[in-house]
C-alpha cells in the first residue's frame, strides 16, 4: 500500500516496484538492482529520508529474502560495524536493515518477531558500539579525513540517533566520556566530540540526563560569569570585575579543569587577560598546591612568557598541562633555559613543511605557539601521551619516560631536532642518526600530540636500527636496546620469561613490596607485556612503563603502569581487566593486581 504514497518516480522506486511485484521464487533476481539504486540514493541529499519512507515495506517486498538480514531475531549489533566497513552492496544492505529496525522502533512497522522496545534496544547497542562513527559527522574536517564507507556509516547512525533517541545512549556516552577523561589524555578531541554529540542528542528532550552535565559545563560554561556571557562579551565583563570577583572566577575555572581535564575558550580569554593585566592573580588560576605556588613565585616572568608564547584558542588544552607542570619539581636552571630556547630556536624547513602538511600552518607565530604549547602538555602530562592507532608503543613510551624522569634530555633533544631536523642516539658506541635511516609513515596523525607527530618517526627509525643490531644474541634484544634507547636511568639487569627460569621469582624479589620495600625507588622502568583478547588469546607484545607498586584501599597489591594506548581500560583475557580509576590510580595510570600483571608480563629490568 505504501508504494503509492510517493509522487516522484525515480530509479529506486522503479526497482523497488519490480521487486515488490515479482513472485517469491524470483525475488533474488531483483534484490541486487534495488540495493544498487539504494547505494546511489544514499549518496544524494536527503537520500536517507527518501529510502526510510520505504523501510516498513522491505520485508513484505522480500528485499532481504534469502540474505543474512532476513531474520531480525538473528541479527547482532556487534556485527554492524564490520558489515559497514565491508563497503559496497553489503554496506548498503546493512544500512537498509537498520532503517527497517528503526521503523519497528518508531512503531511505523509492526513486526511479528521484534517489538518496538527490542528494536530500540538493538539500535541503542549499535550506537553504543559505534560512537566514534556516530560522531564523525560533527565536523567537515572529519568527513574529509574518513573513508567514504565511514562517512556513510556515520550519516546512517546519525539519522538513527536523530529519529530513535534512547536515554540509554546518554548512559553509554557518559561511560565513554568518563572513561576517557579520567585518564587525562593530552589529545582531548574525541572527548569533546562525545560531549558535543550528547549536547546535540539532548537538544530535543524536555529533560536530559544530568550525568554528563559537569563535562558539558566544563566545555561550554565553566564558571558563573561564563554562563551569563558570550565569548564576544566575556572579556569586557572581566574588565568590570574587581579582584575579588576575578579570584572567584579563577577558582571556578580552575576547579572545572581539575574535575574534568578539559579546557574551554573562556579559560583562554581569562588567562590571557590576567596575564596581561593582573599577573598577581595567575596563582588563583594555575596553582593547585604549595609546590605550584612556589614554582610560580620563583618563575613568574618565565611562566608569563610561556603563556604569551603558547596559549591561543587553538592551543588551549595546554592550560591544563601548565597547571600540572607547575606541580612538578623540575624548574631547574637547565630546564628553564631549554624551555626558553624552545621559544626562540630556529625551525628546520622540513619540520615547517611537515606541520604545514598536517596542520596547514604557515604563519611562524602560529607554528611557534603550537610547538611550545604541545611541549607544555607533554611535560605537564607525561602519562597523557598517546600512540593513537600507530604501532609505536616503544617510542611513545620513551617520550613519557623522558618527560617524567629526564625532562631536560627531552627538551635538549627536541630543540636540537627543531634546528637540525634529526635525532642522534648512541648504541654500543655507534651513533645512530635518524635522518640517515628509513622512516615509516604514521598510520594515525589525528590522535597524537604534535611532539609525538614530529619525533616518533625519527625515534622509531633509531629503535628499529637498534633492533636489527641486537638480534640473534640468544635473549630478548630489549635487554640491550632499552638502556641505550632511553639514554639514561634504565636498570641494567634484565629478565624475560622465555629464557629465564627464575622470571617469576625475580619479579617478586625486585617488585613485590613484601620482598623489596623500596621497590618504587628508580621507577618508572620499561617492561614488556603480552596483550590478550577477551578470550585469552595472545595478540602480541606491548611496551609499558611500570610506574609504581602499591596497596589499594582494599588491601590489594597492585602494579600501576603507563600504557601508551589512548584508552587503557581494557580486557586482557578471561578475568583480567585493567583499571584506570577507583583503585588508587593517579592521573593517566592503569593498574592490575600484582599477579594479574605478572600473568601478562614477559620482560622487565631490575637493578644490580
Amino acid at each position: 500500500m505504501g508504494l503509492f504514497l510517493f509522487s516522484s518516480e525515480n530509479s529506486f522506486q522503479k526497482a523497488f516496484n519490480h521487486l515488490w511485484q515479482t513472485s517469491a521464487q524470483n525475488k533474488n533476481l531483483f534484490q541486487q538492482a534495488v540495493l544498487e539504486e539504494a547505494a546511489t540514493l544514499l549518496t544524494e541529499p536527503n537520500g536517507l529520508v527518501k529510502i526510510f519512507k520505504y523501510s516498513h515495506l522491505f520485508d513484505e517486498a522480500g528485499l532481504f529474502a534469502g540474505k543474512p538480514w532476513e531474520n531480525v531475531g538473528k541479527l547482532h549489533p556487534v556485527l554492524v560495524r564490520g558489515t559497514f566497513h565491508a563497503g559496497g552492496i553489503m554496506a548498503t544492505a546493512e544500512a537498509l536493515s537498520n532503517l527497517r529496525i528503526l521503523a519497528i522502533a518508531r512503531g511505523d512497522y509492526i513486526h511479528p518477531e521484534m517489538s518496538a522496545y527490542e528494536a530500540t534496544e538493538f539500535l541503542t547497542k549499535v550506537m553504543a558500539l559505534n560512537l566514534d562513527l556516530l560522531l564523525m559527522r560533527e565536523t567537515e574536517e572529519n568527513r574529509v579525513l574518513q573513508l567514504y564507507k565511514d562517512k556513510q556509516a556515520s550519516e546512517i547512525l546519525g539519522f538513527i540517533a536523530d529519529h530513535c533517541f534512547s536515554p540509554l545512549v546518554f548512559q553509554n556516552l557518559y561511560k565513554e566520556v568518563d572513561n576517557l577523561a579520567v585518564q587525562r589524555p593530552i589529545v582531548t578531541d574525541k572527548i569533546l566530540k562525545l560531549i558535543a554529540s550528547a549536547k546535540r542528542l539532548a537538544g530535543g528532550l524536555e529533560e536530559s540526563d544530568s550525568s554528563l552535565s559537569h563535562y558539558e559545563n566544563a566545555v561550554y560554561s565553566p564558571s558563573d560569569l561564563a554562563v551569563a556571557s558570550s565569548l564576544e562579551n566575556y572579556e569586557s565583563k572581566l574588565k568590570n570585575c574587581n579582584d575579588l570577583l576575578l579570584i572567584r572566577e579563577a577558582n571556578q575555572l580552575l576547579t572545572s579543569m581539575k574535575q574534568t581535564g578539559l579546557v574551554s575558550p573562556f579559560h583562554v580569554l581569562f588567562l590571557n587577560y590576567i596575564n596581561n593585566e593582573k599577573k598577581d592573580l595567575l596563582q588563583s588560576m594555575l596553582c593547585v598546591d604549595e609546590t605550584a605556588r612556589e614554582n610560580l613565585r620563583l618563575n613568574l616572568p618565565f611562566v608569563s612568557s610561556l603563556i604569551h608564547s603558547a596559549v591561543t584558542m587553538k592551543t588551549r588544552r595546554c592550560i591544563y598541562g601548565l597547571i600540572r607542570l607547575l606541580q612538578r619539581e623540575v624548574f631547574t636552571k637547565e630546564f628553564v633555559s631549554e624551555v626558553e630556547k624552545l621559544i626562540d630556536v630556529p625551525v628546520h624547513d622540513e619540520i615547517k613543511n611537515r606541520l604545514t602538511a598536517v596542520h596547514k600552518i604557515t604563519d611562524p607565530n602560529v607554528l611557534r605557539s603550537l610547538l611550545v604549547s604541545e611541549m607544555i602538555s607533554v611535560l605537564g602530562q607525561p602519562l597523557g601521551i598517546g600512540q593513537g592507532f600507530n604501532p609505536t608503543c616503544q617510542s611513545t613510551r620513551a617520550l613519557s619516560y623522558w618527560s617524567q624522569k629526564e625532562p631536560a634530555i627531552l627538551l635538549k633533544m627536541f630543540n636540537t631536532f627543531l634546528e637540525n631536523g634529526k635525532i642522534t642516539i648512541d648504541f654500543e658506541g655507534r651513533p645512530l642518526i635518524s635522518d640517515r635511516l628509513l622512516h615509516l609513515s604514521l598510520d594515525d596523525e589525528d590522535n597524537i600530540d604534535t611532539i609525538s607527530l614530529l619525533l616518533i618517526p625519527h625515534l622509531d627509525s633509531i629503535y628499529f636500527e637498534m633492533l636489527k643490531a641486537a638480534k640473534g644474541r640468544g635473549q630478548d634484544p630489549h635487554k640491550w636496546i632499552n638502556p641505550s634507547f632511553h639514554v639514561k636511568g634504565i636498570w641494567t639487569e634484565f629478565s624475560d620469561s622465555y629464557s629465564d627460569f627464575e622470571f617469576t621469582a625475580k619479579f617478586h624479589r625486585y617488585y613485590h613490596p613484601s620482598y623489596n620495600p623500596n621497590v618504587n625507588e628508580g621507577l618508572p622502568q620499561p617492561a614488556g607485556i603480552t596483550i590478550y583478547n577477551q578470550s585469552g588469546q595472545p595478540l602480541g607484545a606491548h611496551a609499558v612503563l611500570i610506574q609504581r607498586v602499591g596497596t589499594d584501599l582494599s588491601g590489594c597489591i597492585r602494579v600501576y603502569f603507563y600504557n601508551p594506548n589512548n584508552d587503557s581500560l581494557q580486557v586482557w583475557g578471561n578475568s583480567i581487566r585493567t583499571s584506570v580509576s577507583g583503585n588508587g590510580e593517579q592521573e593517566g595510570e592503569s593498574s592490575l593486581p600484582f599477579d594479574d600483571f605478572l600473568h601478562c608480563l614477559y620482560a622487565f629490568h631490575y637493578p644490580k
